[in-house]
């Protein structure tokens, strides 16, 4: 992660990659945090632990048709 004017960048080694406040909801406290300017990084840092994280995990399923569906094709 690093700070680049009044902009916050994360990179891929950070874990908020993976942070449901992140990917899901654009939520952290520190994202948000650094991004007001409330609190300064004075050097790049790699996210490894954080007291706000919420680890997201996607849920595919894939869903087959009914054959009672087949016959319904109306547009």
């Amino acid at each position: 992660m690093y700070c680049d004017g009044e902009k916050v960048f994360v990179e891929e080694d950070d874990i908020c990659m993976t942070c449901e406040n992140y990917v899901k909801e654009f939520s952290c406290p520190l994202l948000l945090a650094l991004g007001a300017g409330d609190v300064f990084m004075e050097d790049n840092l790699v996210v490894t632990k954080c007291g706000f994280y919420k680890e997201f995990k996607r849920l595919l399923h894939i869903i087959k048709e009914s054959d009672e569906n087949e016959d319904d094709n109306t547009y």
